[in-house]
């Protein structure tokens, strides 16, 4: 009787020492992770929409009309308005819009909560920059989006930032 287990005993396993992260997080689906930037894309170019048309209405004109002027105002307004406010959400949720809608969110590799300077100076900032490189930074884009298809279904950016997307 002495090898049987009581099933109401505490649990043996020792537990998580102090400051030791137990990462129990569900890394978020490809096809999630592609939604959210769509839509994080598509809210941009609708802000973009009054530009668009204000360049449409007299492309070819030497000085633009008051009508051009307000729209193209506008534009910037709302794309500098959803920038920030996406800088937010990245602040205090690690989460852009599209994310947020879809319930994701960015973490450390470990599972810890990611800083707003890893998430925008290392994880956009630097990688736009990149990005802006002739040539090359079209490959990298490319190789950063494929990267995603690795065994870890992660970007190359988050592989850099140590960073990784999952189900929030």
């Amino acid at each position: 009787m002495e090898d049987m287990q009581n099933p109401y005993a505490a649990p043996t396993a020792p537990p998580p020492l102090p400051g030791e992260l137990v990462d129990d997080s569900v890394k978020a689906d490809r096809g999630l992770r592609l939604v959210a930037r769509l839509i994080d894309g598509a809210l941009m170019m609708v802000c973009f929409v009054p530009l668009f048309v204000a360049i449409a209405i007299e492309p070819n004109s030497k000085e633009p009309s008051p009508l051009q002027l307000a729209m193209s105002a506008l534009g910037l307004l709302a794309a500098l308005g959803l920038f920030v406010y996406q800088c937010v959400l990245l602040n205090q949720h690690s989460q852009t819009l599209g994310k947020r809608w879809l319930k994701i969110k960015i973490v450390r590799n470990d599972g810890s909560p990611c800083s707003f300077g890893r998430i925008f100076g290392l994880r956009m900032f630097v990688i736009a920059l990149i990005e802006q490189v002739p040539c090359l930074g079209a490959l990298f884009a490319l190789v950063n989006a494929v990267w995603i298809f690795g065994a870890e279904s992660r970007c190359l950016h988050d592989l850099i930032c140590d960073t990784k997307v999952v189900n929030a």
